[in-house]
């Protein structure tokens, strides 16, 4: 399997905890591959010079060497060092290892490309940029000629630019990357933002990095949801890291169990939901007996729905069917957030965010806007609105945080997705049979009340089916042009499953396009 990560900052049956254990399955073709690591700090420019990078670079090091990491470190990078950075680089990664670059300093961007300045670097224009600097496309390029089984990039490169006064142009932070398939960006603040040097001995995203990195058993994408949430809440909502792009397997620094220096890293595919526990969790969920709680976290020690039952055995049983409403300090997954009577029902995700369990309807979206633009209006308040541009999306995200005081937005791709597919490996977001889990298929069918199929994993209804669905995300690094994803009732089946993406402009409206929301936790 060839995942590509790029951070710049099943059947499983009803029996014992043994049981689950042995169906717990490892990309074995993958296990006991050598990681290597590019790290690099630079502090000493001319121009701007930096407090953090180098302690950054160091405190990386350490850490990855303590997870098996062959590390190539470089501290204030010359100009004459570039080239071999890169053949040093590219000659330690094996195919199907594991090749990681985190990178910490100033950032550039340049015609859509970033640029990392050697720290010597005498700029007086925007042309010499890619002569004096470290080139991000370039280091992506060797590692997939290096053929790498995964590739991970940290970036915190997003400080202000000490040559802007000499550019033309007036564009501040990195450019956006548009993440190949396989391919997740992180970035230390969103594109075209400026990030922390920090305060303390580290900058803010790495010091937020490195106290994620070492947690055993989480999966890279949580990963970076609790870095995420760690760095909004360090810089009061001014840095917010954003991600890009998505995995097709689940990468752990960790696995569950541990790892001691040296470990082999591995690719560890999580156990599916399967029928089975959703039909055993369903026959439960609203029931006064604490007997059937207990019995659901016999039988599934490691489920999904784990956290639920032990919240509910300490309920009062009048209370056990009632879902906790704004649980602001206890973010379980599988709790409904609810800000106001009209807003809608925001399900908190094993990820770290709060999705919509549907997609917004056409009553929600007049409660904001005051008006419907839906096409088909006469399916009623509980459709999901479409005939919405992108640009309309804003607006009414706007209207939602000012009346909620919350913050609200678009998924990303990579948020999507992984909700899509909820822990499984389904070809639709919820399931493999595809009338189970989404209307579609109906060429002039219009659209469907919504929750009307059944839900994926994680209780999201319609993520497959109905209209597709906006993404906060540009299409290849045009974006006046965004992503869209998850078909819509007037699409053929292959437009339906859970890997297929699709585009539009953002000021087109459409009957078959609306949006699901993504909502902050605290």
């Amino acid at each position: 399997m060839k995942v590509l990560i790029v951070l710049l900052t099943v059947w499983v049956g009803i029996g014992s905890a043994a049981e689950l254990q042995r169906n717990l399955t490892t990309d074995k073709s993958d296990a006991g591959e050598k990681r290597v690591a590019l790290v690099i700090g630079n502090a000493a420019y001319k121009s701007g010079p930096l407090v953090n990078p180098v302690n950054d670079a160091r405190a990386i090091t350490k850490r990855l060497r303590s997870l098996g990491f062959d590390v190539v470190l470089r501290e204030n990078l010359k100009q004459r060092e570039i080239g071999g950075v890169y053949r040093e680089f590219r000659s330690k990664i094996t195919p199907g290892g594991v090749a990681l670059v985190f990178y910490a300093g100033h950032g550039v961007q340049f015609k859509g490309q970033n640029y990392f300045p050697a720290t010597d670097a005498d700029i007086s224009s925007e042309e010499d940029v890619p002569l004096q600097s470290l080139n991000l496309g370039n280091l992506l390029d060797n590692m997939e000629e290096a053929k790498a089984g995964v590739s991970l990039v940290f970036l915190d490169a997003c400080r202000d630019n000490p040559f802007a006064r000499r550019f033309r142009s007036s564009s501040r932070g990195l450019a956006k990357v548009e993440a190949a398939s396989g391919t997740l960006i992180h970035y230390a603040t969103r594109p075209g933002s400026v990030a922390s040097d920090g305060e303390g001995q580290n900058g803010t995203y790495t010091e937020a990095l490195l106290a994620q990195m070492n947690e055993a058993g989480v999966p890279v994408e949580l990963m970076l949801k609790r870095v995420a949430n760690d760095v909004v809440a360090k810089t009061k909502g001014k840095q917010e890291p954003w991600v890009e792009g998505s995995l097709r397997g689940d990468f752990y620094f960790r696995t569950a169990v541990g790892a001691t220096s040296g470990a082999a890293p591995q690719l560890v595919v999580p156990v599916d939901m399967t029928a089975v526990e959703i039909s055993f969790w369903e026959s439960i969920k609203s029931s006064t007996d604490a007997e059937d709680f207990q019995a659901y976290l016999d039988k599934y020690p490691g489920g999904q729905f784990v956290a639920l039952a032990e919240r509910r055995l300490k309920k009062k049983p009048a209370k056990v069917e009632q879902p906790a409403v704004n649980p602001e300090t206890s973010a379980v997954p599988g709790n409904i957030i609810k800000d106001c009577t009209e807003c809608p029902d925001m399900v908190i995700l094993p990820t770290g965010i709060a999705m919509g369990k549907t997609e917004v309807t056409q009553g929600q979206w007049r409660s904001v806007m005051g008006n419907n633009p839906s096409n088909f209006s006469q399916c009623g308040d509980d459709c999901p609105v479409e005939q919405v541009s992108w640009e309309d999306t804003q607006e009414y995200i706007r209207g939602l945080n000012a009346k909620t005081k919350k913050v609200y937005r678009l998924p990303s791709e990579s948020e999507w997705e992984t909700a899509c597919r909820a822990g499984g490996r389904h070809d639709y977001c919820g399931g493999d049979n595809l009338d189970r889990v989404a209307w579609t298929g109906s060429l002039f069918g219009g659209t469907h009340p919504v929750a009307g199929k059944q839900p994926n994993a994680w209780g999201l209804y319609d993520m497959t089916g109905n209209v597709w669905e906006w993404m906060e995300d540009c299409w290849e690094g045009n974006c006046r042009v965004r992503v869209r994803r998850g078909g819509s009732s007037n699409m053929k089946p292959q437009f339906a499953r859970a890997a297929y993406r699709s585009r539009e402009g953002i000021a087109i409206r459409d009957s078959d396009i609306g949006f699901r929301l993504v909502r902050m936790l605290p």
